[in-house]
């Protein structure tokens, strides 16, 4: 039971403080909102302006959810040598133990130990009264993780893998850990050998759903497959917070599942990742970068607000005007009302949702599989949660309505399907798809049973990847993104590998595409130092055309230092032996 309480600790890292619309602690898939490819609707409680200091709850709560982990962990390395228990069982458990204080060492260092600054770097239970130390360098706590890493491999009794268990953690998770480790400090050479483990424990890309296995992976029924190395399990249960909630903050409004309906929408995509899906000839298979204007010429051309003409709906169908509350709704203040005579001029009354669904097809696979584009298919359910349709996302919604209600579009035209939304249905943005669930495929809205991945094998591979980039072993490198990329079917270019600089920033565009909504792009931000660029230079939180959401604020750069989070201000109010973090102004 105390070793559950460890692993207890790895889930809903971070609390929900402006993310989402309800105090709680949500799943990894709220970390996405930190990086580049995700947003809120919400304020963030100020994080990305510049009034951001010390004392904002994100860093508090991070720093607390890591050394919870942290100090669970200690009491079990501690206490089970004294368990009266069998002895293999005993030195799995400790292993496991082990892997876990170094993977929430590995994230405080990541985050608040970067740039040689540390953390305390406690290896045994303390009390509240006892917890003065002040950081151990940077470099101390690598080491630390990496020898609980090593005594964790070199435990006979440890398994290699956990393929269709308990959700334990395993050799394959310390292999792919200490490889991250090594990655970050920069001996490659290592961290190249233990990646290469990894696979050597029995992992491997999930493909046995053919040209579906990206979509399938996220299934219920693959989410113990052998790519997922370390996930946290969930079940479906509707009182006791056994599931995930991701259904409910991230899909469309008509999204809901069994026992009831009207997901928030409260965490999007950002249209910077959507972005780097490439463009893919269908006849060829030739990738190149997507750009806007190779489908809409004139957009280049166009004020930000102006180009809400190409996401407009159309106005009519057959010849015929649908209904007056669609023209009301194109032609009203939030629709053509908002634009140009120059973009008026642009509107197509039939034809404009098939102009704009061209920039969406002919990309790359996971696009698709990731993400509800404007005027893309998605199923939800009716307004009971008592059957299943399909919806089709329209801008501007009309009377955010489900399928069998009278005030429906779908109720307007014979064969019309019924329009879908986001909760704010007067914005246009990006939705979620991966880890919903379809019409009624899950009971709960609120307690789904979709494990989140925290490790699976595509992301060893591109790490791997990034090794070999380092090392300049440019043809190594593209060997592993070349495996990840075929399993969606979709060729990798040549060109990027023929220099080092240009196959990094493939490589990391690699893992932007690949993991969108896996709480991973923040922390591979934060260590290529890129978030600058990648998040803070679009300037504000956008909906699919540029134009700003409402409620989500604008988003400032304060300086380099942001790339170090501060030791909390409550954390130096209370241990006189911690050291500031440089740059940030403690009041």
């Amino acid at each position: 039971m105390g070793v559950i309480g460890v692993y207890n600790s790895v889930k809903k890292p971070i609390y929900s403080t402006g993310l989402v619309g309800a105090g709680l602690w949500v799943g990894y898939y709220g970390l996405d909102v930190l990086g580049m490819s995700g947003s809120s609707r919400l304020g963030m409680d100020g994080l990305f302006t510049s009034n951001v200091k010390p004392g904002n709850s994100y860093f508090s709560n991070m720093w607390k959810w890591c050394y919870d982990g942290v100090h669970r962990a200690n009491a079990a390395i501690v206490h089970i040598p004294e368990a009266d228990m069998d002895p293999v069982k005993k030195s799995k458990r400790l292993a496991e133990v082990k892997i876990l204080r170094a993977f929430f060492y590995c994230r405080l260092n990541e985050i608040f130990g970067n740039s040689g600054l540390g953390v305390p770097l406690y290896l045994k239970p303390v009390s509240a009264s006892e917890a003065y130390l002040s950081q151990s360098p940077e470099s101390e706590v690598w080491d630390q993780i990496i020898a609980d890493l090593t005594d964790a491999i070199n435990e006979p009794n440890l398994p290699k893998n956990d393929i269709g268990g308990e959700g334990r953690v395993s050799q394959g998770v310390a292999y792919a850990l200490r490889g991250r480790a090594y990655l970050i400090t920069k001996e490659y050479d290592k961290a190249a050998a233990d990646y290469a483990k990894v696979g050597e424990c029995g992992y491997k890309l999930f493909t046995d759903a053919g040209d579906q296995s990206y979509k399938m992976l996220f299934k219920e029924a693959n989410e113990q497959c052998a790519e997922m190395i370390f996930s946290i399990q969930y079940i479906e249960e509707p009182t006791k917070a056994y599931g995930s909630t991701l259904q409910k903050y991230v899909a469309a409004f008509q999204q809901g599942s069994g026992d009831s309906r009207g997901c928030w929408t409260d965490v999007r995509i950002a249209p910077a990742v959507v972005e780097l899906y490439e463009s893919v000839d269908p006849v060829t298979g030739t990738v190149s970068d997507f750009k806007w204007s190779d489908y809409l010429p004139e957009w280049n051309n166009l004020s930000v607000e102006d180009r809400k003409v190409f996401f407009l709906r159309d106005k009519k169908l057959g010849g015929t005007y649908i209904n007056d509350l669609i023209t009301k709704a194109v032609d009203g203040s939030v629709g053509l009302g908002s634009v140009s005579s120059t973009a008026k001029a642009l509107y197509l009354d039939e034809g404009n949702e098939t102009r704009i669904k061209k920039a969406y097809v002919n990309r790359d696979p996971r696009l698709g599989f990731n993400v509800v584009t404007p005027y893309a298919e998605f199923k939800g359910v009716n307004s009971n949660s008592t059957a299943e349709g399909t919806y089709v996302y329209r801008y501007p919604a009309v009377n955010k309505a489900y399928f069998d209600q009278g005030t429906s579009d779908s109720k307007y035209r014979e064969g019309y399907t019924a329009s879908g939304s986001p909760n704010a249905e007067k914005e246009l943005v990006y939705m979620h798809r991966k880890f919903v669930g379809e019409g009624l495929e899950f009971a709960y809205r609120e307690s789904n049973p979709i494990d989140e991945p925290i490790i699976r094998y595509a992301d060893v591979l591109l790490q791997w990847a990034e090794a070999l980039v380092e090392k300049n072993d440019l043809a190594g490198a593209q060997a592993k993104v070349k495996l990840v990329r075929d399993r969606v079917g979709i060729k990798t270019p040549d060109a990027p590998f023929t220099s080092q600089t240009t196959a990094r920033n493939y490589v990391r565009d690699e893992r932007r595409r690949e993991f969108v909504g896996e709480g991973i792009n923040f922390f591979d931000e934060m260590r290529w130092r890129t978030l600058k660029e990648t998040k803070f230079d679009r300037k504000q939180v956008e909906q699919v055309y540029g134009g700003t959401v409402s409620t989500g604020g604008s988003y400032q750069w304060v300086g380099d230092y942001w790339y170090t989070w501060p030791v909390p201000k409550t954390e130096i109010e209370m241990n006189p032996n911690m050291t500031k973090t440089p740059g940030w102004i403690y009041e």
